[in-house]
């Protein structure tokens, strides 16, 4: 089987690096913000969010409390961006539930702040529907 280019090692650091960096400015915390709760130096989240430093999986659950992220959604996105191909949960047709959570949890905090508003916006501007059929 032939690698993609997603699969050499640096690729996969620098975006596992970008995803970081993405959560941290998306809740608008500085690098010694997210850093001090983890347990790790400043220099190092931010070599880490360069992609010049491998983080042990016992700091990347450690730096995902602290950006208030689960570790599996930091994986999840990292396998997106590096191109795999999502598949859906056997009870994706059975529970609408399940698909609200998930694509909820994929949009960043902006994006889904741009929906919920879009979709008030259409709550208050929907006309009232009237019923139709036979009257007794």
């Amino acid at each position: 089987m032939a690698f993609a280019h997603s699969e050499t090692p640096e690729h996969v650091r620098s975006t596992l690096g970008a995803i970081l960096r993405r959560h941290r400015e998306v809740r608008e915390r500085r690098l010694a913000e997210v850093a001090g709760p983890a347990g790790i130096s400043v220099a190092f989240l931010s070599e880490v969010e360069r992609g010049r430093k491998e983080i042990s999986v016992e700091k990347l659950l450690a730096l995902s409390r602290a950006l208030e992220v689960t570790i599996a959604d930091l994986y999840l996105e990292l396998a997106r961006e590096l191109g795999a191909r999502a598949s859906l949960p056997s009870s994706w047709d059975d529970n609408p539930r399940v698909h609200l959570e998930a694509a909820c949890r994929s949009m960043d905090l902006d994006a889904l702040r741009t929906v919920a508003r879009f979709s008030s916006f259409v709550a208050m501007t929907e006309q009232p529907r009237r019923r139709i059929g036979f009257t007794s």
